[in-house]
């Protein structure tokens, strides 16, 4: 059901026509009683930015039903506003406004090309086919290590590797990435800074939260393991394939051994008071990383430039991850680069942070709502 909702999301049909023929199949397999409708759900049921939003919907006046199939919930919900009914895939995110597919926004190769034609700071990268791995390796020679490796689509970083630094690891990201997709991503590495994920709502609304990965700092009495075991206990952090939960539990594995090790340091180590100690390198959610909410210290010149992209782009929602060493100063000032943009961001993120003002980004979602389809 889901897989044949979103045929059409490539946008190969005029916007109308994709719009139409999605109705025809919403009410073929209505019908055919293949998935129906229900208004009970929890948060457990569907993906949690989908909850964010229904449940700042419903403050202002909205229904919601949710489509459930022969094996469960999926990603589809009917919302009804103002006597009008839609049908959504994740979010309601205005794309009948935007003059670009969304399915462009999502391809990470084509992005970058936009970002350097529209001259926003970007990492020289290039995309390749399963079939050109020699190319590839030859390319990512070239290029000079470190490098990055990831799938052409997909999100979660998933099969994405970072910092390679020599010609097996690179075969071995290759490996990995194809995978996943037919296409992949070679992209130099930028090792100085923070990561953080901006979402940009009817080009004039932004939150940004900051990605550091999985840590613990002393109290000077705990070891290391001890504040291990009390971050992960935290009832807002789930496992990996807990779909309702916005951070996660550190990961445990080869990586976290080698930090220790690196730093000559063991699990029953006990820190310092406020010394911080990293247990993976990179700053993925699933791996424990942490996710700061920073929007009240983020530069205007930073602010512009996530609202300009936006524009640039014509997408009335969209997420972006953005590299630089220090968020409160200007990206005209350091060295920064915009990864990637997301057309169905994890708004999630701003609503649960690890740390700091949670940033009610569904309410803005709901404004666009009023905006752009109860009118």
């Amino acid at each position: 059901m889901q897989v044949l909702l979103g045929i059409m999301s490539g946008h190969i049909f005029p916007y109308a026509v994709e719009r139409s023929m999605n109705r025809i199949l919403e009410r073929v397999f209505l019908f055919l009683g293949i998935v129906h409708l229900e208004s009970k759900f929890t948060k457990k049921d569907i993906p949690i930015r989908t909850y964010c939003f229904i449940e700042e919907g419903r403050k202002h006046g909205m229904q919601f039903r949710v489509f459930r199939g022969p094996f469960g919930f999926i990603n589809y919900f009917r919302m009804r506003v103002n006597g009008k009914e839609y049908t959504f895939e994740g979010l309601p995110v205005a794309d009948f406004a935007n003059s670009r597919a969304l399915s462009d926004i999502d391809d990470k190769a084509k992005v970058k090309k936009n970002f350097i034609k529209g001259n926003f700071p970007a990492l020289q990268s290039k995309s390749f086919w399963f079939f050109q791995k020699h190319d590839s390796l030859r390319y990512g020679k070239r290029l000079g290590f470190p490098l990055v490796v990831k799938p052409r689509n997909g999100s979660y970083s998933r099969h994405t590797t970072t910092n390679i630094t020599n010609k097996e690891q690179l075969c071995s990201a290759i490996d990995s990435a194809i995978q996943y997709s037919p296409t992949f991503i070679i992209e130099q590495f930028f090792d100085q800074g923070s990561v953080f994920r901006a979402t940009v709502i009817d080009f004039d609304y932004v939150a940004c939260v900051c990605r550091t990965p999985a840590n613990v700092i002393g109290d000077g009495m705990h070891t290391i393991q001890e504040l291990i075991d009390i971050k992960n206990a935290d009832p807002d952090r789930g496992n990996p394939d807990q779909e309702e939960y916005t951070l996660f539990k550190i990961a445990d594995n080869e990586v976290l051994e080698d930090l220790l090790r690196e730093q000559n340091i063991t699990r029953q180590t006990i820190l310092p008071a406020g010394k911080k100690v990293f247990l993976q390198r990179d700053p993925f959610i699933r791996l424990g990383a942490d996710s700061d909410e920073v929007t009240d210290i983020v530069h205007p010149e930073n602010m512009k430039l996530f609202k300009d992209i936006a524009k640039y782009f014509d997408i009335r929602v969209v997420g972006l991850d953005f590299l630089c060493l220090d968020i409160q100063k200007s990206w005209r000032e350091q060295p920064c680069a915009v990864l990637e943009l997301n057309s169905l961001p994890c708004i999630e993120v701003h609503h649960f942070p690890s740390s700091g003002m949670p940033q009610n980004v569904a309410e803005k979602i709901v404004d666009l709502v009023y905006k752009y389809y109860a009118v």
